[in-house]
């Protein structure tokens, strides 16, 4: 049997070599590839034709004339991605392979249209896949298309204005909590996570990137203070946690510290090894969301219902209230953008927009001078 063993060089990148005996002289053989798909077409190839090389290679000759079908593209354009992360090939292997591959994914990758992508999407959504992840898997595919493109397989990527379902939330997805309803779920928080609680909504950072701090990135000295927004937490291929970079290049950012959060800061951060873990378990470990949800959050929320609390906010919705607060206070729509560490002013338009004060003013002031010729 060959076998292929992999090989990473100092730049990150890897490369694969297929190992094999041949048959007639019994001495020992290897070639190595960038791609690992094209170092699996080789052990499969000589598997099945005893380990005899020449055999393999006319295979591979003969094959490299047929078209590739569309799964062979994506999965060819997963193996060529440049060190992506073992989370990322997992996610992106899993929609190939259950949202891709019994649709569309044999069809020749020169057949691959705007009909068979309309087609696919339909399926998706009949399936009830929601848009967003039907948007994320057309993302894929259509990447997946451009490398086509670039390799020379097509001349034109056919996802191009497929039209995809909105992903727009309703409003009522999304929840913003007044002061005094915050207050009825702080009342009911354990202690140990009060602090960390009110961070989130204090700073509206992601439940992930808080989670990471450490106290290096707290600077409670400076004018103002501030924290460090430059990680999070991810999940790789087995499912493990690890720190890596946060979900956008814009969500790496310095947020500006009120004074209230400062104060409870101090004993955080006083006398601590720069390395630790800002918020943490009594054990001093990472702060898991299902275990904070289930035991903390949960309690408070249910706790805040049974004394008037009319909603049931998720812990994300504390980075909603934290948006609608600085909106309530006149703070610019670019100055929130940059403090949520959105990539672009324009998703925090379209996801808080509604809210903004000067704007619903402006559209009432309006629609009263031209009103006013017939009400009078």
């Amino acid at each position: 049997m060959a076998s292929i063993s992999t090989r990473t060089k100092k730049d990150g990148s890897q490369s694969f070599m297929v190992r094999w005996r041949e048959p007639k002289t019994g001495k020992a053989q290897g070639l190595t590839f960038v791609s690992h798909s094209e170092a699996e077409t080789l052990k499969r190839l000589l598997d099945a034709n005893g380990q005899n090389f020449e055999v393999a290679q006319h295979a591979i000759l003969e094959n490299a004339k047929r078209v590739p079908t569309v799964a062979e593209v994506i999965q060819e354009h997963i193996d060529l991605l440049v060190r992506p992360s073992s989370g990322t090939v997992k996610t992106y292997q899993t929609m190939l392979d259950l949202h891709v591959k019994k649709v569309i994914g044999g069809l020749p990758v020169d057949k691959l249209d705007y009909r068979a992508i309309a087609f696919w999407v339909k399926s998706m959504m009949a399936k009830g896949r929601s848009p967003k992840t039907i948007k994320n898997v057309h993302g894929l595919i259509s990447a997946s298309m451009n490398t086509a493109e670039m390799l020379g397989y097509i001349t034109r990527n056919p996802c191009r204005g497929v039209q995809l379902p909105s992903v727009e939330k309703a409003e009522d997805e999304m929840m913003f909590l007044t002061h005094a309803e915050f207050g009825l779920i702080m009342e009911n928080m354990g202690k140990r996570y009060r602090d960390f609680t009110n961070f989130l909504v204090m700073t509206g950072t992601r439940f992930g990137e808080a989670t990471a701090l450490t106290v290096a990135d707290i600077d409670l000295l400076g004018k103002p203070a501030t924290a460090r927004i430059n990680k999070a937490w991810k999940r790789d291929g087995q499912n493990q946690f690890y720190i890596g970079p946060t979900k956008t290049g814009a969500g790496k950012r310095t947020i500006g510290l009120n004074p209230a959060l400062v104060e409870l800061l101090i004993p955080l951060v006083a006398g601590r090894p720069s390395s630790d873990l800002l918020f943490t378990t009594p054990k001093g470990e990472r702060i898991v969301h299902k275990l904070y949800w289930h035991h903390f959050w949960v309690p408070a929320v249910k706790a805040a219902q049974l004394r008037g609390l009319r909603k049931d906010p998720r812990i994300h919705d504390l980075r909603h209230t934290h948006a609608s607060w600085l909106i309530q206070d006149g703070v610019p729509i670019f100055t929130i953008s940059r403090r949520l560490g959105h990539a672009s002013i324009k998703t925090t338009e379209q996801v808080y927009g509604h809210l903004m004060p000067e704007a619903l003013q402006v559209g009432a002031d309006a629609m009263e001078r031209q009103v006013a010729a017939f009400m009078r």
